[in-house]
């Protein structure tokens, strides 16, 4: 568990939200080279996204890495019979495995899907470029990145009439609580930001502290470019997820304008 990190609470419906956009997080498939014979999900979680890509695409090889142990167990058990997947909570395990199998990295993608924010919310400065070195240091053939995501315009004085619905419809305790750690609503970057978490009710205690939005569509970019390893922009999009659009105009009637998430695929040239 990274530093910092409190425990979820309920398991299971943490990890029901998480397989509500399971479509969403399958975007790359048809747009990466068909000689890529390998995908490393990194921070897998249960690993359910392996475990239908396992499913549909038998013929790759599913490697599947997160810190936290029990989530290991639980992915594990969920892709036991799966000959095709490889699981691990260490990355020193990973790279004696992949030393052993001779794992070509060029055919490899990457894949960081809703990863990135909680890197920046539970990392210390030394991990964060731990990490990034990891990402754009290995040589893996393609980078893919899905996440919460916003651009640097969004910090702009939100809707008065949108603020209003939310301190009218929202617990006020837990919406304090909210601004305490990450700022009055009254900024329209921090109203959306409230917006993709206020559901999350039973991890409240977790997810209240976790910074969806860490960093820019524009930081993500320059991290990758400034590094220098060779990595160029084959598919960007920057949109609303259907599912938080709907969420939030049924329960408070506010229509999401801001792109909430973001798709990068960088392939190393």
């Amino acid at each position: 568990m990274p530093v910092g990190e409190k425990r979820i609470a309920n398991l299971e419906s943490y990890n029901m939200a998480m397989s509500k956009s399971m479509i969403d997080k399958m975007f790359f498939m048809d747009k990466i080279d068909e000689a890529v014979t390998t995908v490393f999900d990194y921070g897998c979680a249960n690993a359910v996204l392996i475990q239908t890509l396992a499913r549909l695409f038998p013929d790759m090889t599913y490697i599947g890495y997160d810190l936290d142990e029990s989530m290991i167990q639980n992915a594990r058990q969920r892709c036991e019979g799966l000959e095709n997947v490889a699981l691990f909570s260490s990355l020193d395990d990973f790279w004696l495995w992949a030393r052993e199998q001779k794992l070509d990295l060029k055919k490899t993608a990457l894949n960081l899907s809703s990863l990135i924010h909680e890197v920046y919310s539970y990392g210390t400065a030394e991990s964060i470029a731990q990490f990034w070195q990891f990402v754009t240091g290995s040589g893996f053939g393609y980078l893919v990145i899905r996440d919460m995501c916003m651009d640097v315009t969004a910090h702009r004085p939100a809707l008065k009439e949108d603020v209003i619905k939310v301190r009218s419809g929202y617990d006020l305790n837990l919406l304090a609580e909210f601004e305490a750690l990450h700022g009055s609503i009254t900024d329209n970057h921090n109203l959306i930001h409230f917006l993709l978490k206020y559901r999350y009710r039973d991890n409240w205690e977790r997810e209240v502290r976790e910074n969806y939005l860490p960093v820019s569509v524009e930081d993500i970019m320059g991290k990758i470019t400034a590094s220098g390893a060779g990595y160029r922009l084959t598919y960007f999009d920057h949109y609303i997820l259907p599912f938080i659009a709907r969420s939030v105009k049924r329960d408070f009637d506010i229509s999401l304008k801001d792109y909430t998430h973001v798709k990068f695929i960088y392939e190393l040239d």
